[in-house]
């Protein structure tokens, strides 16, 4: 699976103008991580027939517990079938195959963007909102990230750097670096999507905010974020992963309290 905010354009759907009510999808399936998300943050009830397994990992997804009350489902064509959907939502990448035959069935397929800042999550939520007939969740869900986000803060000269396992930086144009953007630091990549570790250790940013998985199973990959040459070498703070994968409300959640962090810091 991808990771939200990588940094390419991605298309996006249209939604039918006049629709009504019959024209409203009733039983939803959804095979992605994000928008498996997006759809529980709708409060679809029996409208949303299935999610994919992921969104019931505590790690990886904010709405884990609102998954556990939704039917599961894998990827395959079999799989989908069986829950008789009338629309399928998939991520905009991936999957191509099983999505081409599920829409030469006549099931509506609808492919949706990771966003990439913090202004296209709002405007996901009102999009999806809109095709699956939930307008009036998704607006609430959009004032409530408004409220959140406020003003951007004024950008410091405190350097940051968000770390995922492998070294993973979340560069400019990725949503990671939109988050810092708002919190009001300097995002130090300088343009790279992975470091060495001997690059962070000659040139360390002010703060490392380290996105790991804290049930994950004990990998090389975590075992970097342990490393003396990053502990000695900046300020760290650890930051859920969840919040940066997907574009959701806790992004959004993430980059004000980074902002007020970073205010008490330096003072402003």
């Amino acid at each position: 699976m991808l990771l939200a905010g990588a940094a390419f354009a991605a298309p996006a759907f249209v939604v039918p103008q006049g629709a009504i009510a019959a024209d409203l999808p009733q039983r939803i399936v959804s095979i992605n991580l994000c928008t498996d998300q997006l759809l529980l943050a709708l409060d679809l009830k029996e409208q949303l027939a299935a999610v994919s397994f992921l969104a019931r990992d505590q790690d990886l997804s904010v709405m884990w517990r609102e998954a556990q009350q939704v039917p599961i489902t894998q990827a395959s064509l079999e799989g989908i079938l069986t829950l008789q959907p009338d629309m399928v939502i998939a991520g905009a990448f991936g999957h191509s195959r099983l999505l081409g035959h599920i829409e030469r069935l006549g099931i509506d397929v609808v492919r949706v963007a990771d966003p990439v800042s913090l202004t296209d999550i709002r405007q996901t939520y009102l999009d999806v909102g809109a095709r699956v007939g939930a307008s009036e969740v998704a607006e609430q869900i959009a004032a409530e990230i408004d409220d959140l986000l406020g003003a951007s803060a004024r950008v410091s000269d405190v350097s940051a750097l968000i770390l995922s396992p492998g070294l993973l930086v979340h560069a400019d144009g990725m949503l990671g670096s939109s988050v810092l953007t708002h919190a009001g630091y300097r995002n130090d990549s300088g343009g790279q999507t992975y470091l060495s570790l001997e690059q962070l250790a000659l040139s360390p940013p002010d703060v490392l905010l380290i996105a790991e998985r804290p049930n994950a199973a004990p990998s090389q990959a975590g075992k970097l974020f342990a490393h003396p040459a990053l502990q000695h070498a900046s300020r760290i703070k650890r930051v859920p992963p969840s919040a940066l994968i997907c574009g959701t409300t806790e992004t959004a959640r993430l980059a004000a309290a980074l902002a007020d962090d970073l205010r008490l810091e330096v003072g402003q």
